[in-house]
C-alpha cells in the first residue's frame, strides 16, 4: 500500500512538472519584437544581402545555460503563482527585498512563488516521510518539514536584511568621517556624497550614490535624503538624514554638522562594541557547559571511577 501511494505522488509530481515546463515552454513564444527584430537583422549568408544591412548585427549568445534559460523560466513560473498573492503581503515583501538589497533581484511575486514551491515540495516530503511508517521520527519529520519549507525563504530574507545594515551600520562612522574631511575641503553635500560613493564600493556607497543619482534627476536634497533613509530603516542613518534635512533648512553649516555627527557615530560604535563585549560571557556559558565541563570532568573523575567502582563492590 505504501508503495503504490507513493508510487501515485510520484507520477503526480512529475504530471505537475511536466505541466509547469509546458506552460514555460508556450510563454517563450514569438511577438512583434521579434518578428521586426528578424526583418532588420539579416543572415550575412542570405543572397542579396548589402553591407548596409550588417550595420546591427546579432548578438552573440552570452552566460551559461542556467542563466539565459533556466533562470528566467523559474522566474516566470514563480511569478505566475505570486499572483495569488494579497496585497498587503507583496507591499511587505517589496519593503523586505528592497531592505535586503534585492538579492537575486527578486521580485515580490517571484519571492511569494518561491515559497509557495517549496512549500509544495515540503508537503510532498511530508507524506513521503509518513507513508514510511507512523514512527516518532517520521511523524516529527512530517509535521516539521513543510513548516520549514515555509518559513525557510522568510528567514533567509530576514537575515539578507540584518546582515546589510549591520554592515551598513558598521561601516556608516567611516563613511561620515570622509563626508566631513570633503566637507572641510571645500567641497559641496552632493559632490561629499558623490566622492564617498565613488572611494567606497560598499552597500553605504552605494545608497549614497543612489541618492546622488536621484538628486541629480531633480529629486530634492530632502526626499533624495528621506528615501536613503527609509532604503536602508537604521537608526544612526535616520537621525544623521534628519540633522542634514534640518541643518539645510535653518541654513546651518552642514561642515560643522557632519563633524559633530561623525563624532556621536564613533561614539556609537565604541559603546556597541562594548555592549558585545559584555554579552561574550553570557554567550560563551552555553558552549561551555556542553563541550568543555563535561570534558573537564570526564578527565578529573575519571581516575577516581575504577576506584570508587572497587570500593562499592568490597561492601
Amino acid at each position: 500500500m505504501d508503495i503504490i501511494l507513493t508510487g501515485f505522488l510520484s507520477i503526480l509530481l512529475l504530471t505537475i512538472g511536466l505541466g509547469v515546463l509546458l506552460f514555460g515552454f508556450i510563454r517563450i513564444r514569438r511577438d512583434d519584437v521579434s518578428n521586426r527584430l528578424e526583418d532588420y537583422v539579416i543572415d550575412p549568408d542570405s543572397p542579396g544581402a548589402t553591407n548596409a544591412e550588417f550595420e546591427v548585427r546579432s548578438r552573440q549568445l552570452s552566460g551559461s545555460f542556467v542563466n539565459r534559460v533556466m533562470i528566467p523560466n523559474v522566474r516566470k513560473v514563480t511569478g505566475f503563482l505570486g499572483r495569488i498573492t494579497p496585497a498587503g503581503s507583496i507591499e511587505r515583501l517589496e519593503r523586505q527585498l528592497m531592505l535586503a538589497g534585492n538579492p537575486l533581484r527578486l521580485g515580490a511575486r517571484e519571492f511569494y512563488g518561491m515559497q509557495i514551491a517549496l512549500s509544495f515540495a515540503g508537503i510532498y516530503l511530508s507524506i513521503v516521510f509518513l507513508t514510511r511508517g507512523l514512527t516518532p521520527l517520521n511523524v516529527a519529520l512530517g509535521v516539521a518539514t513543510p513548516i520549514v519549507a515555509f518559513l525557510l525563504p522568510q528567514l533567509w530574507l530576514l537575515s539578507k536584511v540584518r546582515r546589510r545594515q549591520e554592515r551598513i551600520r558598521r561601516g556608516l562612522p567611516d563613511a561620515l568621517d570622509m563626508l566631513s574631511v570633503c566637507a572641510t575641503a571645500g567641497l559641496g553635500f552632493d559632490q561629499a556624497l558623490q566622492r564617498v560613493s565613488d572611494y567606497w564600493k560598499s552597500e553605504i556607497g552605494q545608497e549614497f550614490g543612489r541618492a546622488v543619482t536621484e538628486m541629480s534627476m531633480g529629486i530634492s536634497r530632502q526626499e533624495a535624503l528621506r528615501n536613503l533613509a527609509d532604503r536602508v530603516d537604521i537608526v544612526e542613518l535616520s537621525s544623521f538624514v534628519t540633522l542634514i534635512v534640518q541643518s539645510d533648512q535653518l541654513g546651518m553649516s552642514i561642515a560643522d554638522t557632519l563633524h559633530a555627527q561623525a563624532d556621536q557615530m564613533r561614539l556609537f560604535r565604541r559603546l556597541r562594541a562594548e555592549e558585545e563585549i559584555r554579552k561574550l560571557p553570557v554567550k560563551l556559558l552555553i558552549p561551555i557547559s556542553l563541550f568543555i565541563f563535561p570534558a573537564v570532568l570526564a578527565v578529573v573523575l575519571g581516575p577516581s571511577v575504577p576506584v570508587m567502582i572497587e570500593l562499592f563492590q568490597d561492601f
